[in-house]
Parts: structure tokens; sequence; C-alpha cells
């Protein structure tokens, strides 16, 4: 289900047309005197108001059946359970059960206040864009932590009836139909909100550490700029002042020289250990160095410690011990660093502001830069991205590809030194995996990419890693790794099919091998 809460901002009705913030404050002080009614002869007229309205604001009347529909579930519940347990005045006897007339009004009251209240919010919020509601709470002054938490509301009402929906439709296709309220339907349903509640837990704590990764709640400043050289005769990937830190690709493992003085690697990872609580560890002793403009793919069975690695590469996770330097600097255990970014496998842990502009913002702001600096860097990363054309769209209507990209690009924008790729082409069509692929030939920043389309990994990276059972059992140039078909089977990997010889049928008669 999507909410879609503003499809219909589009049309020209006087609601329409009303200033916002006197739309805002008018609609939200209707809403309250309605919460407020007492008396059951003041229904009608509330009633009568509500239609009214909502008749002025000329939306369609399946706009509102279609978003009544769940929390009908709530209401009839209200309905049946109010007017048999609350009060004490008997009007009516069905069987074993009795109708209680304060029950009975107390549910009218309710389910008219519900009612007219949900149908004015629709008025609200259906009748103008979902940013101009935005920019109307700050110029009335609402706190940024409010509007922050305005923010993440609606992105997860959107994401929690998305993956309801999911949820329901996959029970439909196994076989569940609530025609009535039994025991055995009764139980199906409360695991399918328990697992949507689990879900939409362990959801919001990935889009926390999201948040984290790009300065929210620390007391970050911009990572200094690295400034390793260019070879000579090579050019950087992206030709642009603006990006500083756009450096040179090294070559599988060779230190970067400038003059005399050896720069520090990249990154640097010793005898890197981690486990999650009561289970036996996931990184066993990891040592790894990438130099600058390295691009370095990062391959293993399910559950080899790749996603494990990158967390704590970029301090979501606390390593158990070992060391992690970036550009000589030595990392805290379990802090993030605005030097080190991380793209997650599903993008929309990553997107949770109201438009793609503002989401490309939220790192540059946590910097504490200015407007003009903030402005400067979304511009670029969605330049670079090829996203640019979404800035003023809600990232939770793009699909899957421009998901992809705008979630990269709120990583630029911090202006990383190193970003971590986790599973990047997940759920992507080939046009949006071939275009990811040439942005991350041509990136200007130092990149490990973590992915089981190995294919994807011969085309971006020259140089890989093996994990098994947290450890690192073979590194060195991509072919030449990937060819080795003993060794890919032995950690749980097939060769890719590029680099498997094939036969070509010249004819019925004969055949020609390569």
């Amino acid at each position: 289900m999507q909410l879609r809460l503003d499809e219909y901002a589009h049309l020209d009705s006087p609601i329409h047309r009303w200033e916002p913030r006197a739309k805002f404050l008018a609609l939200f002080a209707l809403i309250i005197a309605f919460s407020m009614v007492r008396d059951l002869r003041v229904v009608p007229l509330m009633l009568a108001i509500t239609a009214g309205l909502y008749a002025l604001a000329r939306l369609p009347v399946s706009f509102l059946i279609e978003r009544l529909k769940y929390p009908g579930v709530f209401l009839l519940a209200l309905v049946i359970i109010l007017p048999l347990f609350t009060g004490s005045t008997v009007i009516a006897q069905i069987g074993f059960l009795s109708v209680r007339a304060e029950g009975l009004t107390y549910m009218v009251l309710v389910v008219s206040r519900f009612a007219a209240i949900l149908t004015v919010s629709l008025v609200l919020f259906g009748t103008a864009p979902f940013m101009t509601h935005v920019r109307t709470l700050r110029r009335l002054g609402i706190p940024p932590l409010l509007a922050d938490l305005l923010l993440l509301t609606v992105r997860y009402l959107f994401q929690i009836a998305d993956t309801f929906q999911r949820m329901q439709i996959a029970m439909r296709l196994r076989g569940f139909a609530l025609t009535r309220l039994n025991g055995r339907g009764a139980s199906q349903l409360a695991g399918l909100l328990a697992s949507l509640f689990i879900r939409s837990y362990e959801q919001a704590d990935r889009v926390y550490h999201a948040m984290r990764l790009r300065g929210y709640g620390e007391s970050s400043s911009p990572p200094a700029p690295l400034q390793p050289s260019v070879r000579e005769g090579r050019k950087p990937a992206f030709d642009s002042p603006s990006l500083s830190l756009a450096m040179e690709r090294g070559s599988g493992g060779e230190d970067v020289f400038e003059g005399n003085n050896m720069t520090p690697p990249a990154l640097s990872i010793t005898r890197l250990t981690f486990s999650y609580p009561g289970r036996p560890p996931v990184l066993n002793g990891i040592d790894l160095t990438v130099q600058h403009g390295e691009r370095v793919g990062v391959i293993g069975a399910n559950g080899a410690g790749k996603t494990s690695l990158f967390l704590t590469i970029c301090g979501v996770l606390a390593p158990s011990s070992g060391e992690i330097r970036a550009g000589g600097e030595l990392l805290p255990p379990g802090k993030v660093q605005p030097s080190i970014g991380l793209v997650f496998q599903n993008s929309d842990d990553q997107l949770f502001s109201p438009s793609v502009r503002e989401d490309v913002a939220f790192g540059a702001v946590n910097l504490s830069l200015s407007a003009d600096e903030v402005e400067a860097r979304v511009s670029e990363a969605l330049t670079l991205t090829g996203a640019a054309h979404l800035a003023d769209r809600a990232p939770h209507h793009l699909s899957g590809g421009e998901k992809r990209m705008v979630a990269i690009a709120a990583v630029l924008a911090m202006r990383p030194r190193l970003v971590l790729y986790d599973e990047p082409d997940a759920n992507l069509d080939s046009r949006a995996r071939r275009r990811l692929i040439h942005f991350l030939q041509a990136a200007p920043h130092t990149l490990l990419l973590a992915s089981h389309d190995l294919e994807l990994i011969l085309e971006v990276c020259d140089r890989v890693i093996v994990l098994d059972e947290g450890r690192v059992v073979a590194d060195g140039a991509a072919r030449t790794i990937m060819a080795d078909q003993a060794l890919m089977q032995a950690h749980g990997l097939e060769k890719p099919h590029s680099l498997i010889p094939h036969t070509h049928v010249l004819d019925a008669g004969s055949n020609s091998h390569e």
C-alpha cells in the first residue's frame, strides 16, 4: 500500500489555493477542537463540517476510503467492544452479552471523532506537497528536533505500509484469508503484526546507523583533505576542481609516493576481530591494506563476514581487537568517521528525508558547513551521480536504480576519502546496473566493493580479496583470483561466466573452441 498522501496536491480547489500557514493553523485548530468533543449533540455538526471541507477540497471519495481501510479494522474493534464492556445501563441483551447505553454513546463519540480527525488530516496533507508542509512548519518556528521527528515519522509510515502490504500478499499467496475471526486466523494475524513491528525496529536501527554515518548526533568536522600525488602522465577520473578529494588509482598494493615521502595507505587493518554477543567470531584476525585510488572487490559466500567487515571499518560496530587506520590515522573503535562512507545494501535504509535534495544535504548540514557550501556539495554529488533531475522528488517514490544513485550521492556529499559499497547492485535492472558500473569505474574515490555479482567485480575492480569464515583467504589481481576454479569452489564461490572458455556452434556438424 502506497500512502501517497499528496497524490492529488495538483488539483485546483479553494483548499488547495489556501495560504499554507493559514491552512495549517486553521485545520490543525479544527482537529484539536474535534478531539475535545464530548457531547453527542455536537457530532452531527462535526461530521457536517468535515464533509463540507472534504467536498470543498474536491478530493476523490476513493482517496478517503482507501486510507480508511486499515484504521477501519481498529474502528470495527471499538464498535464491537465499547458497547459491550463500557457502562452499566443495559439497553439490550444478545445471548449472554449486554449492550450498554454508556458504551454505545462513547463508541459513537470515539468513532465519529476518529473519522472526522482523519478526514480533516487528509484534507490538510492531501492538498499540498508534503515538502510544502515541512517548509510551513519551519516558517512557523517549529523546533528542529520536532521537524526531524516529523520527517522520520512520515518516512516510517510509508515504509511500514509497504512492508505490511508485501507481508499480507505473501500470506495470501500461501492460503491465508481472514474470512472469520477464529483462533487460527487471529493467531496468524497476530504473527503478521509482530513480524511487522520487529522488522520496523530492525530497519529503524539501520536508518539510525545511516544517520550517524552522515554526522547526526556527532560533533563532526569536515575530513582533512588528503593530497596524494597524481602519477605522471595520468589524469584523475573526474577533472573537476570542486572534487578536491579526487585521487588517482594505485596499482595492486603499491605505495604511493609524493617526492621522497611515502603517503600512508587509504586503509590499513591489522589483526581485526569481531563477534556478536554470544556468537562465534565473524571476523578472525583480518589484515588488509588498501592504497589511495584502489578499487578492491570483497567476495565470499553468505556469512563470510563482508557486511560485518564494512560496519566495523566505518565505526558502526566496535571491533573486539585489532586496529583500523585511515590515511595513517588510528580510528577510535566504534566511532563513525566522516572520512569513510558506507552505501548500504538496501537504499531504503539510507533515504529518510522528504526530498532527495534534503537527503543529500543531511550529512553536509551535520558538518556545520555554510549554506552555500552545503548547496555546492549537494549540486556536486547529484551531478556526479546523474541524479540532479531528481532533486525535488520524494525518495520513496523513486525506482530502485534512482534510489541507489541518490543513496550514493548522499554519501558523496560528505566527500569521504574511502567509500564502502555493500551489494550496490542488489535489485537493480540491467540498465540501472550498467549505469552503476560506469559510475564506479570512474568514481574519484578509493572504494571497497562487496557483491555476489562477480561480473560486476571484474568490470570495476583490479584487485579482489576472498573472505571465508571471517578470514582473508586470498588477495590479488581480480582476474587471477577469480579464474582459479579450485580456489573459488573451495570457498563457496563459482568462477565468473566470462572467464570460462565457451564453445560456439559453427554448423550442425562442427564446433570451434575459443
